[in-house]
């Protein structure tokens, strides 16, 4: 009796130890898998540039590129705002940073909860990474959400000169049902830091400073922006944002520069979702945001009011200086004739190339933008009225005379008067087309 008890209780421990093991087995199945995180790296790099902010219209700026390391070379040009960044949510993100300028520079990852060694802060976290030099930043994109980067040496200077770009962080699941998505990153420029950084570099200004003239050094404290900028642009040349009626798209607003703006949109209103990074538990509706040099927005708009609609910075001085752009809903295409150029602006764009490579002795180089231009001005002409004919005589005279130059030997003074006059050929044209009735 006792030797079947034992039995019977070692069947039950077996049973029992079977089923659990079964049981175990099955939840460590069913369980899933940790995935790692990815890791993403960038290369970027930092390098001189002219910023056109409109056609004809440079400055000389500082761009952020992305760098080819396999060729230890550039994989795209600089520009201003540097290239947008984009990873998920928790991946590990490496980003190496080669500098091509004369300038030293760092890389902030602005909002980004980085490590102290990758703070980008000049001689706290790292020392500043001199020309031809590397610095490798590695942190966790722990929160999705809306961030920016820039240069953190001398933070009055190196960001408007244009070192700044978005950072995107996206979540691993989408928070948010939408049609599209924008990023706008708002920025201010005053020529004469142009001007005194480009002198001191020996690099040509640009020609929205070539003409100024500053007395002594360059103060911040004084600084006065003339351009107001949404990626880089100037109204009529921000590119429209175009949407569908009954679309919902994401807004995310960086402010890259120095001052305050207030970003407004005509005929609607959006929730304000999330700021600097971090979701708002209770959205709040408006048409007008104030929004203070580094901060960041994350806007849903609801495109229930089908038009063609200015999107602005309600600062007055702001908006007339560029920082104006507008929404156009897809039905309105064909009404939409706000950021047309005026008949002149090919002919200053190429003429901008122009003087940027007159100021480098690159006169193979100019000769294609000389072609350029000369047909420019045959297209212009064929749309003016005869009124202006007079105007275009001595324009095309100027543009002839300088092609002959660079198809010779061109003595550098001879040119460089040539050019001047062409310029203000140049003006006369574009102020009696925008005074008179092209036909």
């Amino acid at each position: 009796m006792k030797k079947r008890t034992i039995m019977i209780i070692f069947f039950v421990f077996c049973c029992s130890a079977a089923l659990a093991f079964f049981i175990l087995g099955a939840k460590l199945k069913a369980a899933p898998v940790p995935t790692k995180s990815e890791t993403k790296v960038f290369h970027l790099y930092a390098a001189d540039m002219e910023q056109e902010v409109s056609q004809g219209t440079t400055l000389y700026s500082w761009g952020f590129g992305l760098w080819d390391p396999k060729k230890n070379a550039p994989a795209s040009p600089p520009s201003v705002p540097g290239p947008e960044l984009r990873v998920k949510e928790g991946d590990h993100v490496k980003v190496v940073f080669h500098n091509q300028q004369q300038e030293m520079h760092t890389i902030h990852f602005h909002g980004i909860d980085n490590s102290f060694a990758g703070d980008g802060t000049p001689d706290m976290s790292q020392h500043p990474t001199m020309k031809g030099e590397t610095f490798t930043y590695e942190f966790d994109a722990k929160h999705a959400g809306t961030y920016y980067y820039h240069c953190h040496v001398e933070p009055d200077r190196h960001p408007e000169m244009g070192l700044y770009g978005a950072f995107i962080v996206e979540p691993k699941q989408p928070k948010y049902k939408t049609d599209g998505e924008f990023t706008l990153l708002l920025a201010e420029r005053d020529p004469l830091l142009s001007l005194s950084e480009g002198t001191e570099a020996n690099q040509y200004v640009g020609t929205a400073a070539e003409h100024l003239h500053l007395e002594g050094d360059y103060d911040t404290t004084e600084r006065k922006a003339k351009y107001y900028t949404i990626n880089g642009k100037v109204d009529p040349e921000i590119p429209a944002i175009h949407v569908k009626e009954g679309g919902t798209y994401l807004i995310r607003l960086i402010n890259a520069g120095s001052e305050v703006h207030t970003f407004h949109t005509h005929g609607h209103h959006f929730q304000v979702v999330a700021s600097d990074g971090r979701d708002i538990s209770h959205p709040m509706t408006k048409d007008s945001i104030t929004i203070g040099p580094g901060e960041k927005y994350d806007l849903l708009l609801k495109a229930d009011n089908p038009g063609i609609w200015p999107i602005h910075c309600h600062m007055g001085p702001h908006d007339t200086h560029g920082m104006h752009m507008m929404m156009v809903y897809d039905d309105y295409h064909d009404k939409m004739n706000h950021g047309n150029m005026n008949l002149v602006s090919d002919v200053r764009h190429h003429f901008a190339l122009l003087k940027e490579y007159q100021f480098d002795k690159k006169y193979d180089a100019m000769k294609p933008e000389m072609k350029d231009i000369v047909q420019g001005i045959q297209d212009f002409y064929s749309i003016s009225s005869d009124a202006h004919f007079e105007e275009w005589t001595a324009l095309d005279n100027a543009a002839a005379t300088v092609s002959k130059q660079l198809n010779s030997s061109p003595n550098p003074e001879t040119l460089k008067n040539s050019i001047n006059d062409l310029e203000q050929k140049i003006n006369t044209m574009d102020q009696a087309l925008q005074a008179g009735d092209p036909s």
